[in-house]
């Protein structure tokens, strides 16, 4: 392909601007053929990703299918992150993704070293003729796929033939020789090289016609191709810095995961040239680009599954040099909460508000859980994590609530209406019960300063009261969690068990007063007992609202507590 550069092409002008052209036109082929692809999906591919199982293996070949799919693993890794901080996937499940990804990255090495170029201006014509003949949403993006697949070929071409005339300038042969002897300097240049343009496939494909034009012995070529490696995990280092916690553990260990390979790869650097000059010699020839290609694929590989052995200590390690500090809360919650979702993908952002609701009803019940330590143990402790566990259910409650509310530009179909009013009502019933084990709390602190603690039949009353209330609380999480109508109706009967109990036990006040008091301090006969009562009957209230809403969306009932109650 001649050059397109205005300047001489032997020039040092030529050259850079041939090069930066051609680097221009392969870093749009593959952004556009990776948007379009991505839109072509729709949210398949999140999705895809998000039913990452804790089966590292299937999380692995998952990351791989995706990375083939939109021909970057960078965007891989940022989608990655994307979820973890919606709170869609876990650490695990994304170091296996993040595992398959740098393998299904090598992917584009091999298709550059299977000599398609030649055929490049092919699906640029197929391509336009897509984009600008056929007005089908899908053959549109279709016809993008296709042209940026033509035009990455092409900008690769300009690249080797702005490329070419270095062979003949000195300084570059002895930066080459240079390189060939110092594995170390090769790496170094190899992730300052992909930092800067952040795409491992441009680099590797400038790599690749360099070793294919002879210009760097194969040794240099595979100490550049495994600092291309590190070098790529820029694009997630800097798309985690504003992610909670999993999200920067799950970036560091795409850096620690090639860091790791280049390590072990340079102690045996000798080793792994000699494979693949062995197999350059007898199954490559001409078309070395292979060489790279499969050196890429082999490094990999290798790494994965040397990291496989040793996950769990990788795990440990993140986990301990990454540490959610207590006043990042705020801004972990934020964002867990993708406001993008809200305009590119309603139903993601629904599943994203879901699971963070989830979160904060666990907070609720274990609010409910250490009141009723509390009621049995005199430790101001109890009291103080109650209240701290109160600013944070009402922090989510403010943060879900604005989320949500949000939504309400986005023209939703009616069924997602109705879950966008189920969480609303769902987070302002985990926050009310928060509040009674607030209330709970101080009630019992009151008791043990005046030195009256709960005792005899009426510590056995309130000590049965509460576990059905725990599991009132704990069967409304669930009945939530999957839309379970069964668990819902259980919680139903069971509140009726709880209004009946509520009474019985504040009219057998009266019969057990004389264990609620002592000679003493005659004045612990009844204090705040009634009112125990009546906030563990407000916790059911809320639990049954949240089963009436799961079996019926559009619940209205007059009989319905008051939120401010």
């Amino acid at each position: 392909m001649p050059t397109l550069s205005i300047f001489n092409p032997t020039s040092t002008l030529g050259i850079i601007s041939t090069v930066l052209g051609g680097l221009g036109l392969f870093l749009y082929g593959i952004d556009l053929m990776s948007s379009s692809l991505k839109s072509l999906s729709g949210n398949k591919l999140k999705m895809l990703i998000e039913k990452a199982t804790n089966n590292i293996f299937i999380s692995i070949l998952t990351g791989f299918i995706v990375t083939v799919l939109i021909q970057s693993s960078s965007a891989t890794t940022v989608i990655v992150i994307g979820l973890i901080s919606a709170g869609f996937m876990n650490l695990k499940q994304a170091l296996g993704v993040m595992m398959g990804a740098n393998i299904g990255s090598t992917v584009t090495a091999f298709l550059i070293g299977l000599k398609i170029s030649d055929y490049a201006l092919f699906f640029v014509a197929i391509g336009t003729i897509f984009i600008l003949f056929i007005t089908n949403k899908k053959f549109n993006l279709s016809g993008n796929i296709i042209f940026g697949f033509g035009v990455l070929f092409i900008g690769l071409e300009l690249m080797s033939s702005g490329l070419s005339p270095l062979a003949e300038k000195p300084w570059f042969e002895e930066m080459m020789i240079t390189l060939a002897k110092s594995p170390i300097l090769g790496v170094t240049v190899g992730t300052i090289l992909t930092a800067i343009i952040q795409s491992s496939g441009a680099s590797i494909g400038i790599l690749q016609q360099i070793f294919h034009d002879g210009n760097i012995a194969l040794s240099g070529a595979l100490a550049v191709l495994l600092g291309c490696n590190i070098g790529t995990t820029i694009t997630a280092i800097l798309a985690s810095i504003k992610s909670p916690k999993e999200a920067k553990q799950a970036s560091l260990f795409h850096l620690i995961f090639n860091v790791f390979g280049t390590v072990i790869f340079l102690i045996f650097f000798n080793g792994y040239v000699n494979i693949f000059k062995t197999l350059e010699n007898k199954f490559f020839g001409l078309n070395n680009k292979l060489t790279i290609a499969f050196a890429h694929i082999f490094f990999n590989a290798v790494t994965t599954i040397l990291v496989l052995a040793i996950i769990k200590y990788f795990v440990i390690i993140l986990q301990y040099l990454i540490k959610e500090k207590t006043n990042e809360k705020q801004a972990t919650l934020i964002n867990k909460l993708n406001h993008e979702l809200i305009k590119t993908s309603p139903v993601l952002a629904l599943e994203s508000a879901k699971a963070v609701i989830l979160e904060m009803g666990n907070l609720s019940l274990e609010m409910v859980k250490l009141a009723r330590i509390y009621q049995n143990e005199n430790n101001l402790n109890y009291f103080t994590k109650i209240l701290e566990l109160e600013d944070t259910v009402d922090l989510y409650e403010k943060t879900i609530h604005d989320y949500l509310m949000e939504m309400q530009a986005i023209d939703l179909p009616n069924r997602y209406k109705d879950a966008q009013m189920l969480m609303l009502d769902t987070i302002r019933d985990f926050e009310r019960i928060s509040d009674h084990s607030v209330n709970l709390a101080e009630f019992y602190k009151n008791r043990y300063e005046w030195d009256c603690p709960i005792i005899g039949k009426a510590k056995e009353n309130l000590d049965h009261y509460f576990d059905i209330v725990l599991t009132q609380v704990n069967d409304a999480i669930i009945c939530f969690k999957n839309n379970d109508k069964k668990i819902a109706k259980r919680i139903i009967e069971i509140e009726k068990e709880v209004d009946r109990l509520e009474k019985y036990y504040r009219r057998s006040l009266l019969i057990y007063n004389n264990e609620l008091t002592t000679d003493e301090n005659p004045e612990c006969k009844d204090t705040h007992y009634v009112d125990i009562l009546a906030n563990l009957e407000r916790i059911g209230d809320h639990c049954n609202n949240i089963a009436e809403n799961v079996i019926d969306p559009h619940y209205l009932s007059s009989e319905r507590i008051n939120p401010s109650i």
